[in-house]
């Protein structure tokens, strides 16, 4: 088997292959083999036929469309494990060339991946943040930490902000009750802003039991189109006013909420805690700032169909994100007034972006020849093993490919991270 290789311009691959009379035969023979069962033939069974028989009765061509695909896949695939330098991303355009006695010959056209001119990966300067932890910011984490233990009472006060109030309401405009503008016990906090501007500041200062005319005016991009821009009314009712009442923070508070008995030693370890995530988040800025600069000085050329499979990865896990929370992604774009083809529009960027990134990455993986060793997976698997209490050779035998491969890529992301840091200034 022979193959000619020729490279086009915008990383495209034109492969000539040439398939002998010998191989063609054994191809249609396959054919034949693989598909003699779809024809039915006089006092013959299904699939007992004889080639020559079939042939005769539905044409000499019968079986030469799926030879050619069997012919072409196999010498195809044969190439490419010859070629491991070769790196299609898109499924080969397959053209016939020359189709006589003696052989045949396809012509495969294919895009590549792009070929990347890395810029500059080591001796590059980065700062790492000085932040450190302040007495403030312990303080406003306990206050957070207050504010989930907080309990709610009923009050007969009027209405604040931060209280919440259970309301009936019904919308209108021009007069008219509108879809969706009517619920019955809805629980409402003040000053979330979940609800039309100005509709919960309108709330605050009424009592239990006050009605009240509330008036507002949809915005001018409102998602249902028949209400945006409208002055609406909305009749409500205050059925029931809860007030937050946010625990003391003292040694009492420490003790119901923690392991420590009082409020200095509970604060010592809420800023050590505090301390080790602000300095995680700086490593984090450290690494990302190396990637920026070596993806702003890098080149490569990005293949559309790579921006559209990033755009079509952007759109799956919208969708699936939105499905933990029971929302459809039809229904949130119409909220949004929008369509997927304006999301991918307004995501081209971050998605070429996104592409480039990651193909910068692995061309520095693959000049500094970064693998992972059977020895560096065994680790890892046997330290997530340990955390779940399984056996390791257990937990070794549940794995997928998938799941392997996704081990495979964290280890080596962390060798490529810890590569810049150790070969860069970090100041």
């Amino acid at each position: 088997m022979s193959y000619n290789i020729r490279k086009n311009e915008n990383d495209k691959l034109e492969v000539e292959i040439k398939i002998s009379q010998e191989k063609w035969e054994e191809s249609i023979e396959k054919s034949y083999e693989q598909t003699k069962h779809k024809y039915t033939v006089q006092g013959f069974r299904k699939g007992k036929a004889p080639r020559k028989v079939i042939e005769k009765q539905y044409g000499e061509g019968v079986f030469l469309d799926y030879a050619l695909e069997i012919a072409f896949a196999d010498e195809y695939n044969n190439f490419l494990d010859n070629n491991l330098q070769i790196e299609p991303i898109t499924q080969p355009d397959v053209k016939i060339e020359k189709f006589e006695k003696d052989g045949i010959v396809l012509v495969a056209t294919v895009d590549l991946m792009p070929e990347v001119k890395l810029g500059d990966y080591k001796n590059l300067t980065v700062e790492k943040s000085k932040e450190k932890i302040k007495k403030s910011d312990v303080d406003d984490e306990l206050k957070k930490i207050a504010e989930r233990q907080a309990r709610f009472v009923e009050s007969i006060e009027p209405a604040k902000i931060g209280d919440f109030a259970t309301i009936d309401f019904a919308g209108s405009v021009d007069g008219e009750i509108f879809d969706g503008g009517t619920a019955q016990d809805y629980r409402l906090e003040l000053g979330s802003h979940s609800f039309i501007d100005n509709f919960e500041d309108q709330i605050v200062g009424m009592k239990v039991g006050e009605e009240k005319d509330i008036n507002v005016k949809f915005p001018e991009n409102y998602h249902e189109k028949s209400l945006a821009g409208k002055p609406a009314i909305f009749k409500v009712i205050v059925k029931k006013i809860e007030s937050k009442e946010i625990p003391e923070i003292n040694d009492e508070f420490a003790s119901n909420v923690s392991e420590f008995e009082n409020l200095e030693d509970y604060k010592k370890d809420i800023e050590k805690r505090l301390d080790e995530k602000l300095e995680m988040e700086k490593e984090r800025k450290v690494e990302n700032d190396l990637i920026e600069k070596i993806v702003e000085t890098s080149e490569v050329n990005i293949p559309k169909i790579l921006i559209d499979k990033q755009l079509d990865i952007f759109i799956k896990d919208l969708e699936m994100r939105l499905s933990y929370q029971g929302i459809k992604l039809e229904d949130y774009l119409n909220y949004l007034g929008t369509t997927i083809e304006k999301l991918k529009e307004e995501r081209q960027q971050q998605a070429k972006d996104t592409v480039k990134t990651r193909l910068v990455l692995e061309a520095l993986i693959k000049k500094e020849n970064m693998i992972v060793s059977d020895s560096e997976l065994d680790k890892t698997l046997a330290e997530v093993a340990d955390k779940y209490k399984k056996n390791v050779e257990d937990y070794k035998k549940s794995l997928d490919n998938r799941t392997i491969a996704y081990y495979q890529n964290d280890i080596l992301m962390k060798k490529m991270l810890d590569f810049l840091k150790s070969n860069n200034n970090i100041i």
